[in-house]
């Protein structure tokens, strides 16, 4: 299934020859047309998508919509890391660009983050929310649940969703009916969601440091390195005035803990205050490796320490490191929406009621805050269509009669 990327209200033609009704669609904000990756709701949910198997194709219309060089590239990047294809406009972005060029630099980043700490690593925890042939009607629930709470779409659209996901296994056809059947169930004339659901607001889905995450209590120093690196780390440590709790050797000679371990505590656990590495040149397999575990940890709120000396600034190139971060924050939010619905309250009826009130009392007339609406990718009342006059007058009217 092809997935269609936009900013700003849908236009009547795309310039691309697309036929957008025939394809799952994410429409940005035209406030975030500037901003960056982890600003951009819409776009976390379309890779989000590609990750757990629904999108086969990100299609973006206008080059417009990701004109700053550096979001343009982290975002083709995250995609075709995935091996899957983005088009822009009528052009196909190719996976070997320029070398040096930024769209270069960003592929070889995603694909080492994308090498140690894959999309179906969240599998380990039991949160991974689909995978080929539809194997547990627990996966579909999940995946329905975000389509349904995250992205706003309907049942019955949900239905059409799944049976447009190419390369699946389905024992029947899917309709609203069993959409509802998989998330909820009824007992003495109650609902009750038939399986756990994990719920996160987008503001947390998008936090950097390590305070939020559930080991942010521990106080540990993991060492990476050859046979002197742990005394370094100690010695080290001992000039510190507050010394870590645990010092623990990670990497090759530790195969139970070895680097993509080491990210995924880092990522998802936040175990760890500090990463002191001795000899980057031996431990590292590309200089591209070792700058992308550095800015996750980094981002993570880890200090970096490379042979006594602390590292706040992965690459010398101003311009570099914040292509390298940007990617960053994109693929650590990404990871958050794999095992979680992600719950974005600007994005819901309640932010659309209160926005519409707000301007209709600046004196605004109600097609124009039907077109602010649009632009600004707020949802309807059924999920689906474009905003109209008469439905901003409902919305709010609901209000007011709310008020009573």
């Amino acid at each position: 299934m092809d997935i269609y990327y936009l900013v700003g209200p849908e236009e009547s033609s795309d310039g691309s020859g697309i036929r957008p009704d025939r394809m799952l669609r994410r429409q940005e904000a035209f406030s975030l047309s500037r901003a960056g990756a982890m600003e951009r709701i819409a776009l976390q949910e379309a890779i989000s998508m590609v990750r757990l198997g629904v999108g086969g194709h990100v299609r973006i219309p206008h080059e417009r919509h990701v004109e700053d060089v550096v979001t343009r590239a982290v975002t083709c990047a995250e995609i075709m890391a995935l091996g899957t294809p983005v088009t822009i406009g009528k052009e196909l972005v190719t996976a070997d660009p320029a070398p040096g060029s930024p769209q270069d630099r960003a592929f070889e980043a995603a694909q080492e983050r994308h090498r140690l700490l894959p999309p179906a690593a969240g599998a380990e925890g039991g949160d991974a929310y689909i995978s080929p042939g539809w194997p547990t009607d627990e996966e579909c629930a999940r995946l329905a649940h975000k389509l349904v709470h995250e992205m706003g779409y309907s049942q019955a659209n949900v239905a059409r969703i799944f049976e447009l996901v190419d390369g699946y296994e389905r024992p029947t056809m899917w309709t609203r009916q069993g959409i509802n059947r998989i998330l909820w169930e009824e007992c003495d004339g109650e609902r009750y969601p038939r399986y756990h659901f994990s719920q996160k607001s987008g503001d947390e889905s998008r936090r950097a440091g390590r305070l939020h995450l559930p080991g942010s209590f521990a106080n540990v120093m993991a060492v990476l390195g050859d046979e002197g690196a742990e005394a370094a780390a100690q010695k080290f440590d001992a000039s510190l005035d507050e010394p870590h709790h645990l010092i623990l050797p990670v990497g090759p000679r530790h195969p139970d803990r070895s680097l993509a371990w080491l990210l995924r505590q880092i990522m998802d656990l936040g175990w760890f205050r500090t990463l002191y590495v001795t000899s980057p040149g031996a431990v590292f397999s590309t200089p591209a490796q070792r700058r992308v575990v550095y800015d996750l940890a980094l981002f993570r709120g880890v200090q970096v320490v490379e042979n006594g000396t602390r590292i706040d600034v992965v690459d010398d190139n101003p311009h570099y490191n914040r292509l390298l971060r940007e990617g960053t924050e994109l693929f650590a939010a990404l990871r958050v929406r794999d095992n979680a619905t992600i719950v974005e309250e600007t994005r819901s009826l309640a932010h659309a009621r209160k926005t519409a009130a707000s301007r209709r009392s600046q004196g605004d007339s109600l097609r124009k805050i039907a077109a602010h609406l649009d632009e600004e990718a707020l949802p309807t009342p059924r999920g689906i269509g474009a905003w109209s006059a008469s439905a901003v007058k409902k919305l709010l009217d609901s209000e007011q009669e709310a008020d009573r």
